[in-house]
């Protein structure tokens, strides 16, 4: 569980709900359903975007940052793909759920 926080930076989260809040507000709207659909999306995205620059990273991490969670192989590429698909997905699914505002 450890490798997969570091691999997806968890304690980096916080700061995601924020943009989604501030382009409610900037669009004049409440925040209700739609927004925290909106967070729940750029959560997701945002842990793609992590999942999948590790992996395709990984043969430069291997050199560099050897300690990093699949050049050290507490977490397979094929692990860290699979879930920046599966990532991609939900927040490609929660996106279209929160409608256009």
């Amino acid at each position: 569980m450890r490798a997969w926080a570091e691999l997806l930076r968890l304690p980096a989260l916080f700061t995601v709900p924020g943009d989604a809040l501030a382009g409610a507000a900037a669009a004049g709207a409440r925040p209700g359903r739609g927004t925290l659909l909106a967070i729940g999306s750029s959560l997701c995205l945002y842990e793609a975007g992590m999942a999948l620059n590790d992996w395709a990273d990984r043969d430069e991490d291997a050199v560099d940052r050897p300690h990093r969670p699949i050049p050290s192989g507490r977490v397979r590429p094929a692990a860290a793909l699979t879930a920046a698909g599966a990532f991609t997905a939900a927040g490609l699914g929660l996106a279209f759920r929160a409608g256009r505002t």
